[in-house]
Order: structure tokens, then C-alpha cells, then sequence
């Protein structure tokens, strides 16, 4: 029912996702994100937020990614019907897709790099994602417009299978201001959010206000 992603900058230790689906306001449901200890992606059949906000509180205390998804799978009566992965600021992961989730669903998982879908529209949803998000990374994309081309990738490959009326962006570096986009209800919510990004990386008068912020390089900056 999702194409999502989690993606790390190893060399500034920034943290990205992103994702798109058929239904609405996939952005408060599907990604979370907690500064300074990691990602999660949560999807599927039934979704379970709770899931990934627990697991993110563990990696909090100093478990392992590993540790935290297999605890958080056995303790999931419901399991079979959840696509969950985390990554935590080194970059390892975790995750499953629960066997009663809908063709077709995949999950790729490397350190660094997480790429998940279910009720995709094809096997080679979740490979293009990955192509196209390496492909920009060594073009010298930034994070924000790597995890976009990745999605607009899955999109051109079909995506999920019923289109995509909702989409979402979050990109944050260690210390830094959140960079958080939704498109909560468009018919071509993929095309929307990269139109929204371009409009805010453009619109000169919000990128000033954006440099003034205080951050932790400069907790004073005003």
C-alpha cells in the first residue's frame, strides 16, 4: 500500500525519509524520525505506529537495531500484517514484512539505506528506487532531492498499485532545523511534493528566514 525510504549521509550524519501511497496524510503515519537516534518507516496492511514509536525509544536507551526489531515483532500479535523498519544514526537496520501483507511487497535493507513497499505494482518497484537513489547520491544530490528522485522512480514504475494521493519528505542533520513536506490529498501527490520542494528551495525571502534560525552551531543565531 507504500513506497517508502530511510537514508543516511554517512559524512554529515543526516537522516532522510521519504514515502508515497494511495490513500491520504501518509506523512503522519508512515515516518518518524527522532534526532540524534534514528528512523522508522511503518506500513502495511495495518499500519502500527505505536511500533515505531517504541522502537525508536529503545534505540534511545542504547539498544540495537536488531535487538529492537525482533523484540517488537515477537511482542506484534498482528505482526504477519505490518511492514516496519528501522535505521539508527550509524546507519544499521532492521525490519520485516509480515507474510499477510499485499502483493507485491519488498524490503531492502543495507547499512545506510532502507527501501520498503507492499501492494506494489510490480517486483521492480523497490529496485529502481534503490538505483535511482544511488544514482543521485553520486551525481552529488543533496539528501532531500536524492529521496525524491528514488520516489519518483517508484512512481514511474508503478508504485502502488492504486496511484499515490499522499506523499512525504523529512530530512534532518544532527543539530539542524527539520525539513518536513506533506502532501496530504493530490492526485499525483509524487509530482506535488517535488513541486512544493522546488517552490521552497526557490522562494528566497524562506530560505532567509531559514538561515537565521538558531541551530546547534548557533543556539543564539537570530
Amino acid at each position: 500500500m507504500t513506497f517508502s525510504l530511510i537514508a543516511l549521509d554517512p559524512d554529515n550524519g543526516c537522516l532522510g525519509m521519504a514515502c508515497a501511497t494511495g490513500s491520504p496524510a501518509v506523512g503522519g503515519f508512515v515516518l518518524h524520525l527522532w534526532p540524534g537516534v534514528g528512523a522508522a518507516i511503518t506500513q502495511g496492511y495495518s499500519t502500527h505506529v505505536l511500533a515505531a514509536e517504541q522502537g525508536l525509544a529503545r534505540l534511545a536507551i542504547g539498544e540495537s537495531v536488531h535487538t529492537v526489531v525482533s523484540a517488537l515483532r515477537q511482542a506484534d500479535q498482528g505482526a504477519s500484517w505490518r511492514q516496519l523498519a528501522i535505521m539508527d544514526v550509524q546507519g544499521s537496520v532492521a525490519g520485516w514484512t509480515g507474510e499477510c501483507n499485499l502483493p507485491f511487497m519488498d524490503m531492502h535493507l543495507v547499512d545506510g539505506l532502507v527501501v520498503a513497499g507492499n501492494m506494489l505494482a510490480s517486483n521492480r518497484v523497490v529496485p529502481v528506487m534503490v538505483t535511482a537513489f544511488h544514482e543521485a547520491r553520486s551525481r552529488g544530490e543533496p539528501m532531500a532531492e536524492s529521496l525524491l528522485a528514488s520516489l519518483a522512480a517508484g512512481r514511474a514504475e508503478g508504485g502502488d498499485q492504486r496511484g499515490a494521493v499522499s506523499a512525504a519528505l523529512k530530512v534532518r542533520c544532527p543539530g539542524g532545523v527539520p525539513y518536513d513536506l506533506r502532501i496530504d490529498n493530490d492526485a499525483e501527490a509524487v509530482l506535488a511534493l517535488e513541486r512544493l520542494h522546488r517552490q521552497i528551495r526557490g522562494d528566497q525571502d524562506f530560505q532567509t528566514f531559514l538561515a537565521r534560525l538558531p541551530d546547534a552551531t548557533d543556539p543564539h543565531r537570530h
